[in-house]
């Protein structure tokens, strides 16, 4: 039987992007650290770029000077400093030195000398749009915002124009297109409805450009973009989320993913014979809707990640012209193999009110009814469970040592359209929680689970749903671990990063407005009624949720006696990346489990 250590050392390439000489840049993560990778197709030799044990986000690759951008991390604190790995360099060069500020990349603008980047260096809870001199580090201001959230979304071909996203919330976060030369800005689209955009593709000669959009609409669609005569136009919906979207640089070919009840389907679409193309599928999984897609330049070659439960994330190539699929990444399995994993179900079951709500079961191998089980709840609150290894080392685990896992995306996760999305929005929290309780109810009731050994556990939101499912349910779980959790949504809002409040109002409800029902929502609102046993996992740098929310729980249960185990981590922020680490807390979490499970 693998060891944890395995599980926890398992490799996954987190983004990757084409170069100018047709080669992969890319970004993997494995035991060793966080590496800036490159591959040569021709040979399939990889060259290592750079190496550090913490985490490399925002790849920018420059094809007109071959130069790499990227965002680093350092300690959790999610304040990415900008990076430069100049083309014939042996190391990168930090351009920026402020570790209070983050920084997001924009792209390199047309004099191939100035670096677009959002970062909040002026007031913390806003993301001004700057240019930094690659060979001076000197910064100059593009546009002063006034609002939070203003992320990098795109630049136009010739380099000039910078879409940026407005998050207000997961369903507004409208486009602006910023004059990188005169700091002028306007939004395109301009309509008068809340949507969220998203995959900004532009046509080769900048005249326009397709993107993501749920506009009017439940499901998110391929919209394109007029931009002299400013008009909209609905091009592609189907009966669910389109989650990413490229368009080749010629303008023929549309790569177009389409997330259907959490799995990933690619369809490309030839623009200029107007049909869909019957290409070679990848393997079942997920294409991520995080991270982008890209044809190569010059090339009807498509570059897309891939996950899957039994497979770790890793990039593969779609040829056109040679009908072919290929795996250009190799992530290290840490000696494991397919046959170390379980394949989810895809199940479903009514909730309370009658809506249907669906959840991956994950058994353990031969054990089919009366299992122990631990339901795990998906951070966000906006996101959706899918099958994947990345983030869910645990998961695998612990279906490895006996224990079942159930997935649900509960009222409010993404991916069944904006209405249910929707569903659990500020007073209507506690709706989400009864899905939980309606879920041990099914299980038990299907003979899947024995009652007697339910616990629960999750990450961000998701540990805010444990910490609620502990108040409000208590006597139906053996067990409830929470990772970077939420413990009363008044505190949490007050402290959590400036930049990150409106955005997170918009789902749970305004201090101003709401800071009684925020209450009422919470954890805390029942505190007396959690009898544990309760374990907290939490870093020290978390920006999005104070470690504070940690400690006021501990002082909050303590004072009534409630079994708790604290771990707080000193050099980690939301949730734990670090291997020291996760081979320090997760053997610890398995024996809590255990031993409140009763499995030997």
């Amino acid at each position: 039987m693998p060891e944890l250590k395995a599980y926890f050392s398992i490799g996954n390439t987190m983004s990757a992007q084409w170069s100018n000489d047709h080669s992969i840049v890319y970004i993997s993560a494995d035991a060793k650290g966080t590496s800036l990778m490159q591959t040569d197709l021709c040979t399939g030799g990889d060259i290592l770029l750079f190496q550090t044990k913490e985490s490399i986000r925002g790849l920018h690759v420059a094809l007109e000077t071959g130069d790499i951008f990227f965002g680093l991390d350092d300690g959790g604190t999610e304040n990415l400093q900008v990076y430069r790995l100049a083309k014939g360099a042996g190391a990168p060069a930090p351009l920026t030195r402020r570790p209070e500020v983050m920084h997001l990349i924009g792209g390199l603008l047309a004099d191939n000398k100035t670096l677009a980047v959002s970062c909040n260096a002026r007031v913390r809870g806003t993301f001004d749009i700057m240019g930094i001199d690659i060979f001076t580090g000197e910064s100059r201001m593009i546009v002063h915002n006034s609002d939070n959230y203003n992320m990098p979304a795109g630049l136009s071909p010739d380099r000039r124009f910078l879409m940026v996203n407005k998050l207000m919330g997961v369903s507004n976060n409208p486009l602006w297109m910023v004059d990188t030369q005169t700091g002028s800005v306007q939004k395109a689209p301009d309509l008068d409805v809340e949507a969220a955009y998203s995959s900004v593709a532009w046509k080769h000669d900048g005249s326009g450009f397709y993107m993501i959009s749920d506009a009017d609409a439940d499901f998110a669609y391929v919209a394109y973009y007029d931009l002299a005569s400013k008009t909209y136009q609905k091009r592609f919906a189907y009966d669910w989320d389109v989650s990413n979207l490229a368009l080749s640089h010629d303008d023929r070919y549309l790569a177009i993913c389409t997330n259907e009840g959490g799995y990933s389907d690619l369809k490309i679409y030839d623009l200029v014979n107007e049909a869909y193309l019957n290409t070679p599928k990848p393997p079942k999984g997920v294409i991520s809707e995080y991270l982008p897609i890209f044809w190569a330049p010059g090339a009807a070659k498509l570059l897309f990640n891939v996950s899957g439960a039994a497979r770790p994330m890793d990039y593969w190539v779609l040829d056109i012209m040679s009908d072919s699929l290929e795996k250009v990444t190799h992530s290290d399995m840490a000696g494991l193999t397919a046959d170390d994993f379980v394949q989810p179900r895809l199940c479903s079951f009514r909730s309370f009110d009658g809506l249907e709500i669906p959840y991956f079961l994950y058994a353990p191998k031969g054990m089919h009814e009366n299992m122990p089980v631990m339901l795990e709840i998906h951070g966000g609150p906006e996101g959706q469970s899918v099958p994947g290894i990345a983030y869910k080392e645990l998961l695998h685990y612990m279906v490895s040592q006996g224990i079942a896992v159930a997935e649900p995306n509960v009222r409010g996760s993404t991916g069944y359209g904006k209405m249910y999305t929707h569903l659990d929005d500020v007073e209507k929290r506690l709706d989400s929680v009864e899905d939980i309780a309606c879920l041990i109810d099914h299980l038990v009731k299907t003979g899947v689970a024995d009652p007697q050994k339910i616990g629960v556990m999750g990450v961000s939101y998701g540990g805010f749903m444990t910490l609620s499912c502990a108040a409000r349910m208590p006597e139906r779980l053996c067990c409830s671990v929470c990772t970077v959790g939420m413990f009363n949504l008044v505190t949490f809002l007050e402290n959590t990063a400036d930049y990150r409040r409106p955005h997170r109002e918009s789902e749970y409800g305004t201090l101003a407005n709401d800071r009684q029902t925020l209450c009422n929502v919470s954890p805390i609102a029942k505190v007396d009624d959690i009898t544990g046993p309760l374990m907290i996992i939490h870093g020290k740098n978390d920006p999005r949720v104070p470690v504070s929310e940690a400690y006021q729980a501990r002082e909050y249960l303590h004072k009534r006696g409630v079994d708790i185990e604290l771990l707080i981590y000193d050099d980690e922020g939301h949730g734990l990346h670090k291997l020291d680490n996760k081979l320090d807390c997760y053997p610890k979490v398995m024996r809590f489990v255990k031993k409140h499970m009763k499995i030997d």
